[in-house]
């Protein structure tokens, strides 16, 4: 792939550059998919009460133009205690999201919620204005790797709207390890769209941290 480099800025096609300094990749998109403003819809709330997150998973792909679907928006959150978790719910309800797993507009059931699901572990889901599929499929970190997706995150730019990603080298090793054929394929587009700014060591390293075998990229 032929690159344009300007000091820390890459510009790898027509309308995706990235300064990796930053951690800001700019991706401009003539058309947004229901996936795309459903998880922008999502974000917006939650920068607006600055919680850190990162998207992860199916979307990510989808997100830089492989074209797929997907039937939920994997979406990770820095732990929260149930007065955040009550007050997001406010917050989500006034932009038109509900929950599947209870009431949004009850208090008493969102309270319900975090004890039994996200306390737990477990995800919860978001609808948004009654769109079934996808959805947002959200939970809290729980481990090391789910701290470093948010602490390492990538924003992205879409146009004016922004959204966080997981690192992309943890990202493609995750796919890798998932193993599945689309799983596989969907690593495979992210790792021949960013190749030529990925970390190959840092790939490695996750690759090796969940035993996938990073062997399945080479000669793409």
């Amino acid at each position: 792939m032929s690159i344009e480099h300007r000091d820390d800025i890459f510009t790898l096609t027509d309308n995706i550059s990235i300064d990796k300094s930053k951690k800001i990749i700019f991706l401009s998109k003539n058309e947004l998919v229901t996936e795309d403003n459903i998880a922008l819809a999502f974000a917006q709330v939650l920068d607006e009460l600055e919680i850190g997150y990162s998207v992860v998973a199916e979307y990510v792909t989808i997100l830089f133009g492989r074209s797929r679907r997907s039937d939920d928006i994997d979406i990770i959150a820095r732990w929260m205690d149930e007065e955040e978790f009550t007050e997001l719910c406010k917050r989500l309800k006034a932009c038109d999201f509900s929950l599947m797993q209870g009431i949004i507009s009850s208090e008493e059931s969102v309270r319900k919620v975090y004890r039994e699901y996200l306390s737990r572990g477990h995800s919860i889901r978001f609808i948004y204005r009654d769109i079934i599929l996808p959805n947002i499929e959200f939970k809290l970190a729980s481990n090391l790797l789910h701290s470093y997706s948010i602490e390492n995150s990538y924003t992205v730019m879409i146009n004016k709207d922004r959204i966080r990603i997981a690192p992309l080298e943890l990202q493609i090793a995750y796919k890798l390890h998932l193993g599945s054929d689309k799983d596989i394929a969907d690593a495979v587009f992210l790792y021949v769209l960013f190749k030529p700014v990925l970390e190959q060591k840092e790939l490695e390293r996750w690759c090796k941290e969940l035993g996938a075998d990073v062997n399945m990229l080479k000669g793409v």
